[in-house]
This record gives structure tokens, sequence and C-alpha cells, in this order.
């Protein structure tokens, strides 16, 4: 990616520059009166990968097969103390050169002003090894070649499919760019300034359809673009007196995307249920993307000192979202028959939030603290309703004004309280409890009100010398006011055209977010110092969350968690440590399969199914670092010392699925899910004087996963979905680097 290079091109110019400043003003004030000292590391590196490995450079910065050179630098300038001199800088610069640099410069006066600029790149590479048949990759308008070929409205009909698939990347790329500018206004004011700039590039997977009902849809997947930039600023006054503090301040958030929209042709023939002009060749189809949008905040926050024992903290929010991208036309398909316009120009939308919490901290006795929280959340949906007569899926004609949808302006108010007390029986054993509330009232959902309560009872002790203790339970239960499954459905369409006992989801669904819920947490901490050079430490949770019998849905979660570590520092110049650390997941879930077109479905039990999916992940690791060792060979012995380290790490993850199912239906077991990733780091840093050092580095990583969604899955696996055919992520890296580091 050219724009990336020039941009770390740029990056490692800057450093170089002031790295070579840095000599040149540390030298210079060497030899003066008042030494004003230039502290800090700059080094250069060299480093090789074997072989390209897409997804291994999500981490090193790093994925193609080659020589890669990097800087880094991290240097400081404070002037010394009696100098008079209040200015001073820093920066860092990390993995210059690579596909994650980072770079840091902070300049100011001391007790004056500063100004911070914090640039950075963070990339995600999914897939090298998608194929698509679709030209155009990464941009808004897709064609198929020349001579595409589809005699049927399925995969099947594809006869030259194999020969048009061509590979496609699937990766993203975030650009951050932070200033952040503070300046002292007097003994207890101060200002802020500061912007952000956010960039995501890249091509990501997106899907498209073509149809109106379950019957007719074709869809595929699409390598679509990935063209975000996001621009933030805030300006904030701040007073800080002794007994009082405050902040006002305003902050605004203006999100634009690249593209409105994707086009692209449909690769499958006509079926006999679409309208004119929809199938291969003159089927065309238009997706909108994320539309741009802005966000402005007012908040003002700060804490009053009452008593000596007794402040008052509070923080009040004040916000607006809009959103007016202007509409693009019911269908990009002229030979369909288009009666009605758009209701509106744009949706025009409005969201008005605030926020204000209140917190009272107190020590009415020597040994209790009290601590009480109320708060209010409110989010009005002012958007504007209206009826849409939709052109389904580019395929049919345009909707009647009675099957019309109506957009649902979602709003909620939580009010939340919540008290929390800590005793100490002594300065080594304290006494924790806590009791909180939330009520929430929603709008245009199946559950307009829930209320949870929540207890927490914990117990904190050091009363031996050599083993620390931290043990909580926490019990939440959630109740909610009738579940009405269709009255979204019900409420958006047009008045009077669905019946009370309709519905679009099955009535006995719940959404877990909305349903009655009971969670049990129990948490765990001990450390143990057995001797002064080691340690032991062990972590535990558990948490469990169980919903209503006789629904569909998620009916019970669980979550085990347990980790281990060790640290031994025999010598100052030893350490070695370790720690293991294991997880499961488990959901179990159900449902009863039905279908529209067959109304006594949703009445046979013989459909129902059930899941049970189980996750497991294990993680253990080793860290061996030495300092100080003299090489010897023979008679010769090294002027300089040598810094050995050595890590090792593996990790695993498993996923079972377990499925049931009744008569009505066929069921067949699914493979197991995996991962594995073992990675083993081997470094050596041999110190040539007391300033400079070299650093020999080998890293070896291994991955290899296994998901049943990709693995044996062709484009044209699926009859009515045409995929992108990649495989599960594997790969087998080795990086080598030797690295040049000087000490100012």
């Amino acid at each position: 990616m050219p724009d990336r290079l020039v941009i770390n091109a740029l990056a490692m110019l800057v450093t170089t520059l002031t790295a070579a400043a840095c000599l040149a003003q540390g030298a210079g004030q060497a030899g003066g009166q008042a030494a004003n000292p230039v502290a800090g590391t700059v080094s250069a590196s060299l480093g090789h990968l074997n072989d390209d490995a897409y997804q291994y450079g999500n981490q090193a910065g790093v994925n193609e097969q080659g020589a890669a050179p990097w800087l880094a630098l991290n240097l400081r300038y404070r002037p010394a103390p009696d100098s008079g001199d209040t200015a001073y800088w820093r920066i860092e610069g990390e993995r210059l050169g690579l596909e994650t640099p980072r770079f840091f410069l902070e300049v100011g006066q001391q007790g004056s002003q500063r100004l911070r600029v914090d640039f950075r790149e963070i990339p995600r590479y999914r897939f090298d090894d998608a194929r698509t048949p679709l030209q155009g990759a990464g941009t808004a308008v897709f064609t198929l070649p020349q001579n595409w070929q589809a005699t049927g409205a399925t995969t099947a009909g594809m006869s030259n499919l194999q020969e048009s698939l061509h590979e496609v990347n699937l990766w993203q790329k975030r650009r951050s760019l932070e200033l952040d500018y503070r300046r002292t206004l007097g003994p207890q004011w101060a200002l802020d300034v500061d912007f952000r700039r956010d960039t995501v590039q890249g091509t990501r997977t997106l899907a498209g359809a073509t149809g109106a009902t379950g019957g007719n849809v074709r869809a595929l997947l699409l390598p679509g673009p990935l063209d975000y930039e996001t621009h933030s600023a805030g300006l904030s006054l701040a007073y800080l007196g002794d007994a009082m503090r405050w902040t006002l301040g305003y902050h605004g958030s203006f999100f634009s995307n690249g593209d409105r929209s994707v086009l692209w042709p449909t690769p499958f023939g006509a079926h006999p249920q679409w309208g004119a002009g929809v199938g291969h060749p003159d089927g065309l189809n238009r997706m909108a993307l994320e539309p741009d949008n802005q966000a402005h905040q007012l908040r003002a926050s700060g804490s009053y000192t009452i008593t000596r024992r007794t402040r008052l903290y509070l923080d009040a929010v004040l916000g607006r979202q809009s959103q007016d991208e202007q509409f693009l036309p019911y269908t990009v398909n002229s030979q369909l028959a288009v009666t009605a316009a758009l209701p509106r120009e744009s949706l025009n939308a409005r969201v008005n939030t605030s926020r204000l919490d209140l917190r009272l901290s107190s020590r009415p006795l020597s040994r209790l603290n009290l601590s009480t929280r109320i708060g209010y959340r409110d989010r009005d949906n002012r958007t504007p309703i209206a009826a849409y007569q939709r052109v389904r899926g580019d395929a049919v004609d345009q909707q009647a004004f009675a099957d019309a949808r109506l957009n649902r302006p979602y709003s909620l108010a939580e009010a939340r309280a919540s008290l929390e007390a800590t005793w100490r029986f002594s300065s080594r054993l304290r006494l924790e409890a806590g009791y909180e509330f939330t009520d929430t009232d929603r709008d245009y959902s199946e559950v307009e009100t829930t209320r949870e309560h929540g207890v927490r009872l914990g117990l904190r002790s050091t009363q031996l010398d050599t083993l620390a203790l931290a043990l909580s339970y926490q019990h939440q239960r959630r109740r909610t006011d009738d579940y009405i499954g269709n009255r979204p459905y019900i409420q958006t369409h047009m008045p009077g055209t669905i019946d009370a006992e309709d519905f679009e989801n099955h009535p006995l669904l719940r959404k877990y977010y909305l349903s009655e819920r009971d969670r049990d947490q129990l948490r765990l901490h001990a450390d143990w110092y057995p001797l002064s050079q080691l340690s032991l430490g062990a972590a535990l949770a558990w948490n469990r969350d169980d919903y209503p019998t006789g629904y569909f849905g998620l009916n019970k979660s669980q979550v085990l968690s347990a980790t281990f570590d060790v640290s031994y520092t025999p010598a100052e110049d030893f350490s070695v440590s370790a720690f293991y650390s294991r997880d499961r997941y488990r959901n179990d879930q159900s449902g009863r399969s039905f279908r529209g077109s067959v109304p006594a479905d949703a009445f046979n039990p013989g459909r129902n199914w059930q899941v049970s999916a189980t996750d497991h992940f294990e993680t253990v690791g080793l860290n061996l670092e030495r300092e100080q060792l003299q090489p010897r060979l023979g008679d010769w012995q090294a002027s300089g010392s040598v810094d050995v380290s050595l890590q090792l790490a593996h990790s695993r993850s498993r996923g079972e699925i377990a499925t049931e199912a009744g008569p009505a239906l066929t069921n067949a077991p699914l493979p197991d899910l995996g991962t594995r990733l073992n990675t083993a780091t081997m470094a050596a840093r041999y110190h040539l004087s007391a300033q400079s050092s070299l650093r020999f580095a080998l890293e070896r990583e291994l991955y290899r996963s296994s998901d049943f969604a990709f693995d044996n899955v062709e484009p044209d696996t699926l009859a009515n979905v045409l995929l992108f055919g990649q495989d599960s992520p594997r790969y087998k890296a080795t990086w080598v680097s030797l690295s040049y580091r000087y000490q100012y």
C-alpha cells in the first residue's frame, strides 16, 4: 500500500532528524555550565520473515516474506532544576517502518502548557484466499466477467464459475491521529483542546441479496469497500479548587463514509417469481452503506467537599445525534413498477440523549465507608415515522400502501440507584456489601419495563503476611412486564393490517436481553508469598445465567474461568514466571422451526430443536530472564555482558456444538471448532558499552484453526448463495531480527 510507505517513511525521517538533533543538543550542552540532558534510547532494526503469513501481520506488523527494517526511539528532555528553563519534550516511536507503527510527541512548559501528538496504525488481516467472480473488489461498483453464464437460478447454473474465480484479500487498517493541548490559565484553571482523526480503509465482507420472499431469495458475498473517516473535537474548561472541582466541556464527532452504496449485477439466472429484468444478464442490485452522521455533547462534571469525610460527585451530559443523508431511490431496476415516491428525502434522524449521575461518598465512622449513587439516562428518539413502500430485493414491483412498513424510533429511559458499604475490621481485613437497582422503560419493544435488583457481598483479607485473599458473591434478578412478542411486528405495519394474533417470530421466543433472568457470580482471588523470592497466584470466576423455562431462545448460560501464575526470582539478575488459564463457556438454546407457508408448523412440537454449545479456551506460558551473563570461550572473556530471555506460549480452543431435534426435523452432528497457537521467542542482548547494545531475536509462531463454516466449503457449495470459499487461517512464521540500540 503506497500510502503506508509514505507515512512510515515520513515518520522515520522525522525520527532520524529528531535523534540527530538530540545528539547535537546533548553534545552542545555537555560542554556548558548547566547541562540539560537528553535521555532515552534510539534503535535501528532489521528483520526477516521466512514465508508469507497473512494473519501473522495483525500483531507483528509484517506478513510478507522478506526483509523489513524499522526504527524505534524513546527520548526525553528535562531541564536542570536550577537552570531556569521550563521547556521539556518527549518523543516515542515504535515499529516505524512496519505495518503497526506508533509515533508520540509531547512538548511543553512545566506548569504552563503542553501539546501531545499521537499517531498509530492498527491492521486487521482476515483472509487472503477469498475467491469471487466479481471484478472491482474493494470498490463500490462490481461487474461480472463478459463471458459470464447463468443458465438457472442456482449456483449449479453458473457454468464458467471456476475459471472466473480470482483471489481477493479481506483486510482493514485503522489510522488514528490525535492532538491534545492543555493550557494552565492560572493557579486553579486549565483549558483543554483535543482533536482526533480516525480513518478505516480496506476490503470487507458484505452480504447482498436479490429476491423478496424466503422461497426466491438469492444471495452472494461481496468484497465490499471500507472507507470511513471520523473527526472528533473537544473543548473543556476546568477549575481545580481545594474544596470544589468542576469541568465544563463540549465534544463533537463527525462520521463520513466515502461510499454511499454498493452496486452489483445479479450472478443468478432469472427466477420465475422475480420481476422483469431481475436475473442475469440484466439484473442489477444496490445496497446503501452506513450514512454520514454527527453527534454533539455538552458535559459538566465536578466534585465538592462537604466535610472532611464527605464528598459529592456530579456528572451531567446532554447530547444530540443526527443523520440526514439523502435516501437512495427505492430501486435501481428501471423495469420494475414504482408508483409511489419516497415519503421523505432523508430519514432526518434525531436522537436526544441526557444522563445525570450523582455520587455521595462518606465515612461516617472511622471503620465505615459509604458510597451512594443515583443515575438517570434518557434516549429520546425524535426521528419522524413514515410509511415506506419497499421494492424488496430489487426483484419485485413496489408494495401497495397497505403493505408498507413503518420505521421504529427506539427510545428508553433508565433510572439507577446503588449503595455500597465497606467495613474495616482492621487495616488488614474488610467486608464489602452493596445493593443496586435499575428500572428501564422502552418504546417499540417486546417489553416496556424491566426492573433489576442486585446484591453483592465481598471479603478482602491480608491478615497473614504471606497471603492475600479476595472473595465476592453477586446475585442479580431481572423481572419484566408482559412480553408481547409481536408488538414490534404490529407497530411497524400500517394500522389495521395486522391481526392481534399474527406473528413474525414464534410467540414463545424470548430475546435474552429483554427476558427475565437470574444471574449468580462468584469471584475468588489469592496471592501467596511463601518465600521472599517466590509468589503464587490463583483466580477463579464463575457466572451463571438462568432464564425462564418453557420458552425458546437462550435458556441457560454459564462461564467458568481459572487462572494460576507463579513467579520465582532467586537472584536480582534471574527470574522465572509461568501461568496457566482455562475458560469454559456453555450456552443452551432452543427453538421451533416453522415455515410461513405452512402455518401449522408453528404449533408442532415435533419441530422443536435444542443446541448446547460449549467453548473451551486454554493458555499456558513460560518466561525466563537472565541478565549480566559473561560469555567465555576457552581463554577468551567477552568485555560486555549478555541479557537473555525465553518466552514460550501455547493456547488452544475447542468448540463443541451438540444438537437435538424433534421427529419432524432432520438432524446431523456438527464438527468441532478449534484453534491452536504456539509461540516461542528467544532473545539475547549484548551490551557493547554502557550506552550501546546489540539484540538478536528469533520468534517462531504456528497457528492452525478449523471451522466448518469455511473448510471444504466451495463458492458453489450452497445452491442459493455464492460464497467466497476461503479456508480457516493457518500459517507457520519464523521471524528473525537484529537491532542496535544506543542509550543516552
